[in-house]
């Protein structure tokens, strides 16, 4: 890899390469090879040129033991036109419960959920597919929620907090699976706030807007372009 291939960072910070993998991407025949690298702070200081980045999160870091920064590249290739985007972004770990969404702590978060899961005689992956049906199903492959990398750079407490786990799942969006995982830990009375009922109040909530919407569209009619 070139030091031109990711703009701000020196080839010299590529030297440990934890993981790379290739996927589809989310643009149509755009393919993604993602790459993982351990970099230490003083390494990062010298080879990753957004010193204000890299300085937040070597002072995030000073209460972890042996932190590292986690640079993750990823370039998207068109197979069609053969255009090239790439991307590259840098955090903190090991990662530990309430550190919240970077934009790079989705498969710890989930790492932290199925561990909880697991421990309170739950399926994670079976709430996966309940909250998200057109993303997930039983024919899909779940190994990626112990992938070893993952669990090495990742603090799991003998005594995962419950409700860190609920807010980090919400800070990555996943609100539907924090809601669904919330009203099974609340029913095994892991948890003292009742999701059910707030799903009721959003489900009433959301029946009156659309209720509103309905009768001012039957008042005023609908917008003309």
């Amino acid at each position: 890899m070139k030091s031109e291939s990711f703009c701000g960072i020196h080839e010299n910070a590529f030297s440990k390469r934890l993981k790379i993998r290739k996927y589809p991407g989310c643009v149509k025949d755009e393919t993604v090879i993602e790459a993982w690298y351990k970099v230490s702070f003083e390494d990062a200081r010298c080879f990753i040129e957004n010193n204000d980045l890299i300085e937040r999160k070597i002072e995030q870091g000073k209460m972890l033991q042996n932190p590292w920064i986690k640079l993750i590249t990823c370039e998207y290739t068109n197979t069609a036109t053969g255009k090239v985007r790439r991307h590259w972004s840098a955090s903190l770990r090991p990662y530990i419960q309430g550190y919240g969404c970077d934009g790079t702590t989705d498969l710890n978060i989930h790492t932290l959920a199925n561990r909880l899961a697991e421990q309170q005689g739950l399926d994670y992956p079976a709430l996966m597919i309940r909250a998200y049906p057109g993303e997930f199903s039983l024919a899909n492959d779940f190994q990626w929620l112990r992938d070893e990398i993952v669990l090495a750079e990742t603090i799991i407490p003998k005594d995962i907090n419950a409700d860190l786990v609920l807010e980090d799942l919400q800070e990555i969006n996943n609100y539907t699976l924090a809601m669904e995982f919330g009203i099974e830990l609340y029913n095994l009375g892991v948890i003292s706030t009742d999701w059910a009922k707030i799903r009721e109040f959003q489900d009433v909530m959301k029946h009156r807007i659309e209720q509103d919407v309905d009768d001012w569209l039957t008042k005023y009619g609908s917008f003309r372009g």
